[in-house]
């Protein structure tokens, strides 16, 4: 894996350390008494996102040196072990400080980084203090403690996952004395865990020849996982050369190696790979435009064509082979054609394509992911926005769809802090998986509502629908670290609505 060696550090004079203690229970929302290092003006985060539970130790630090011992119990799996090599090379890399790794049972007793996971070595557990040993939140594979004294480092996680995460707060802890001419880590406790399980970034793959942006895009990918998101879709469509449909692509389409390449490139981060495909709506940028014998008009395909799923699914299969996916989703949203339909059609043929579409990935080991704006009438979310269900009444085939289906409920520009539309998809049976853009209103406020349906919520995603189209990356970059913290916390800690105060490494754009 990639993800340890992708760091973030945090720089600044360490000064008296204050005692910051964090007592609020996610429950209630993200408290953000301890958001910023201890320095005399408290200018910068002290790690993004916000530890769940930190407390500052008044004193002096852990100062790590190439005498330091970077120890793995020997027992430890080779995921494991990996991830320390990386956090040596990171620290090495970022900081000029090169550990010695070390694998045993034999820990030393001062001079010491200390990482693993509790399934490694019982002894692990001895070395955190009382309140670092309960488990880690709603997920606990997820979660980690860290306890920094002067003699040693101790780093572990519910799982090698959670390790990671560790490591990469860590990793933003680090900061120069400049007294002592060397880099130290101040002490501290943490004990940190997500708030929901999945937390996703959306990126359309378009026509990204140009090395500086496919050097973006491994840029947001980079910074996603550096902020603990743990997983990305990627929207395909005519943007890539599919070998099934060779008249289909755009100017300027990639090759599907270049897709491959970004897949292999995510997952290499550590992050969960999902495409989207557009099925049924939107079809200017897949069927329509190439094929317009098979649609009904200029932005929907004719699910009752008999030539349709022969094409559709071998556009499918390219896909499934180059992403291996666990999810594909297959959009469904917006499908404006079937308002001039009778309604008893018009529910035919949607439910009659989502229902051949599921088979077919199912057949394929693949779940299947949809839009859920179709599937709720007005009625069921009161003051919500993008909720069409009413159109043709087509919310009337959420009974007939396999309760398998993730259904993703997305709310871009919301004014209300209520999302009762989660709460009628999760009543119904389904996994739901919220979805925000870069509205920080909606961001907090949906966030905050999904971490407090008691973990029934798979996760969260951000899409950056626009985001190449930017001058620069300054503002998908802020969007992302909204975004990421929200996720994690269950909302933006409040003393910080505009993410100006992160780590150094962050703002300098060495991740």
């Amino acid at each position: 894996m990639r993800t340890a060696t992708r760091g973030l550090s945090a720089r600044g004079t360490l000064l008296t350390l204050a005692v910051l203690i964090l007592t609020t229970a996610l429950a209630t929302g993200p408290s953000h008494a301890q958001k910023y290092l201890p320095t005399s003006d408290f200018s910068r985060a002290a790690a993004v996102p916000e530890p769940v539970r930190l407390n500052w130790v008044s004193g002096r630090s852990f100062q790590p040196s190439s005498t330091t011992g970077l120890v793995v119990p020997g027992g430890a799996p080779d995921e494991v072990r990996q991830l320390a090599s990386n956090l040596k090379d990171a620290m090495r890399d970022l900081y000029g400080v090169n550990p010695e790794l070390m694998v045993t049972d034999l820990i030393p007793e001062k001079n010491v980084i200390l990482v693993g996971t509790l399934q490694d070595s019982s002894a692990l557990g001895r070395f955190l203090p009382s309140a670092s040993r309960e488990q880690f939140g709603k997920h606990p594979n997820q979660g980690y403690a860290l306890s920094v004294t002067t003699d040693r480092v101790v780093l572990v996680g519910g799982s090698a996952e959670g390790l990671r995460y560790g490591m990469q707060t860590l990793l933003q802890l680090v900061m120069p004395d400049p007294r002592a001419q060397t880099r130290v880590i101040p002490l501290m406790e943490i004990v940190d865990f997500p708030a929901v399980e999945m937390r996703m970034l959306l990126l359309p793959f378009g026509s990204y020849r140009q090395v500086s942006q496919m050097g973006a895009m491994r840029d947001l990918i980079n910074v996603a996982q550096a902020l603990h998101m743990n997983a990305v879709m990627l929207q395909v469509d005519n943007a890539t050369m599919f070998d099934s449909a060779p008249g289909m692509a755009r100017p300027g389409a990639t090759p599907k190696d270049t897709l491959r390449a970004m897949v292999r490139y995510a997952r290499e981060a550590g992050l969960e790979v999902i495409p989207l495909v557009y099925t049924l709506s939107k079809q200017t940028s897949l069927l329509c435009t190439t094929y317009p014998t098979l649609c009904l008009d200029k932005d929907t395909y004719d699910p009752s064509h008999p030539k349709l799923y022969d094409k559709l699914f071998a556009i499918l299969d390219e896909v499934i082979e180059i992403f291996q996916p666990r999810y594909l989703h297959i959009g469904h949203d917006e499908v404006l054609a079937l308002a001039k339909m009778p309604p008893a059609d018009a529910q035919r043929l949607f439910l009659d394509d989502v229902l051949k579409i599921h088979e077919h990935l199912k057949s394929k080991n693949v779940g299947t992911m949809m839009w859920a704006d179709m599937l709720i009438h007005s009625r069921d979310c009161p003051g919500q926005d993008n909720c069409r269900g009413s159109l043709a009444g087509v919310h009337a085939v959420l009974d007939s769809l396999p309760k398998d289906i993730v259904l993703v409920d997305a709310h871009y520009r919301q004014r209300s802090p209520d999302y009762h539309s989660m709460d009628y998809l999760l009543s119904e049976g389904f996994s739901v998986l919220g979805c925000v853009a870069s509205d920080t209103f909606t961001v907090n406020s949906f966030s905050r509502y999904a971490a407090g349906r008691d973990g029934k919520v798979l996760g969260m995603a951000m899409a950056l629908w626009d985001w190449s189209r930017y001058g620069g990356m300054s503002t998908p970059r802020k969007s992302l670290r909204h975004g990421a913290e929200a996720f994690w916390r269950g909302g933006i800690p409040p003393e910080d609505p505009t993410g100006e105060n992160i780590p150094e490494v962050l703002r300098n754009n060495r991740y």
